[in-house]
């Protein structure tokens, strides 16, 4: 094989490479793929459910888990994080003082269920809480959470009332 018939073999093998990396065009691009979510959503379920279990302790109540719960820019009917870990702080106090007398009932959240996210990462939240005093109530509630970083927080229903 001469020289020439050697160039232009490896020009048109290299030809053939570059068309055959570009595709032709009328190929789908590939699926982005979400990723799966079904891990954060147990560990805020889960987290949510002990860190309330707890808020009849001292080292619930000084949480700092239990805190990060809540996105920084939760509102809920007026009522903010800074409120919340406030509220928390001063129970902590109180507690210190007298530890028999917890001002949060004994109850427990369970069917935490989170659905109907949307292109903000904004998703609705909603669970059951229980509580087996003297007239052992059920509650449902349904409330908003945000996705950051692959983790849920509260982030409220952001009205001021």
């Amino acid at each position: 094989m001469n020289a020439r018939s050697f160039h232009r073999l490896l020009a048109t093998a290299g030809l053939v490479s570059m068309l055959a990396a570009c595709g032709g065009g009328d190929s789908a691009p590939a699926p982005v793929v979400a990723p799966d979510l079904g891990p954060a959503r147990t560990a805020f379920g889960n987290d949510f459910a002990r860190g309330l279990a707890a808020l009849g302790t001292y080292e619930g109540l000084t949480s700092t888990a239990f805190i990060d719960l809540f996105d920084e820019a939760f509102l809920d009917a007026g009522y903010t994080k800074a409120q919340l870990r406030s509220n928390l702080a001063q129970d902590a106090v109180a507690m210190a003082t007298a530890p028999e007398l917890s001002g949060f009932p004994k109850g427990i959240v369970s069917a935490v269920t989170i659905a109907d996210c949307d292109a903000a990462s904004i998703c609705s939240v909603t669970a059951t809480f229980s509580n087996a005093d003297a007239d052992a109530t059920a509650v449902t509630v349904t409330s908003r959470l945000k996705l950051i970083d692959g983790k849920y927080r509260l982030f409220g229903d952001q009205s001021s009332s």
